[in-house]
């Protein structure tokens, strides 16, 4: 019991020791004989901040906005970028639809000038084949003084009409006659002309027909 007693009273000691020198050395550090903070830094405190003045929230106020309005226009120059390249490409695409639509213009023209002139062409052979018939069919002068009010074009057709219609008939032609009854001038031009055309005329025939079998 004795023992346990001893104990208490070291302790009890020990604990009034340590509280008398932590008073001790507040009262330096306070008398300002020593400083505590720096040989304990956990002692050390934060320096108060003073609270700031309304002219310096105005410019701290200021500077964000001036901030704000930087990224808005930055922004707004982004936005005008991209509005360019959209009427750069929407003009761009315009003249793309109107070379489009031009083209196909062009083309329902030129597939109606094709039809116009094919329309042509088979009114002009259907009437060629009836003045051939027609001049086949009438005595030599009455039918020469009919050819001499033709162009040497549809004069040229005819006869090259007629010799095609005699030569499927297997009969002869009276177009050589014909032309001995012109003038002669007119003769000699109606003869190399017909030559010229039959000679034109050579190639789409041999392209037009079957091939022989072997």
């Amino acid at each position: 019991m004795s023992r346990f007693s001893a104990k208490v009273r070291i302790v009890y000691l020990t604990l009034v020791i340590l509280f008398t020198g932590g008073v001790f050395l507040y009262l330096l550090d306070t008398w300002g004989v020593i400083r505590l903070e720096e040989k304990l830094p956990f002692l050390a405190s934060d320096p108060p901040r003073a609270p700031l003045s309304e002219d310096s929230q105005t410019l701290l106020d200021k500077e964000a906005l001036e901030k704000q309005e930087e990224k808005l226009k930055e922004k707004e120059l982004q936005l005008q970028e991209m509005q360019e390249k959209l009427l750069e490409r929407q003009e761009a695409l315009k003249q793309e639809q109107q070379k489009l639509e031009e083209a196909r213009s062009g083309l329902k023209e030129a597939r109606k000038q094709l039809e116009r002139e094919s329309e042509a062409r088979q009114t002009r052979d259907e009437k060629i084949q009836q003045m051939a018939e027609r001049i086949g069919a009438m005595p030599p002068d009455d039918a020469v003084a009919i050819l001499r009010g033709w162009s040497n074009v549809d004069m040229v057709d005819v006869f090259v009409q007629m010799e095609r219609n005699a030569e499927e008939a297997g009969e002869q032609s009276i177009v050589p006659f014909l032309i001995t009854k012109l003038p002669r001038e007119r003769a000699s031009l109606i003869t190399t002309l017909m030559m010229d055309a039959v000679a034109e005329r050579m190639p789409a025939l041999e392209n037009s027909a079957e091939p022989t079998p072997p």
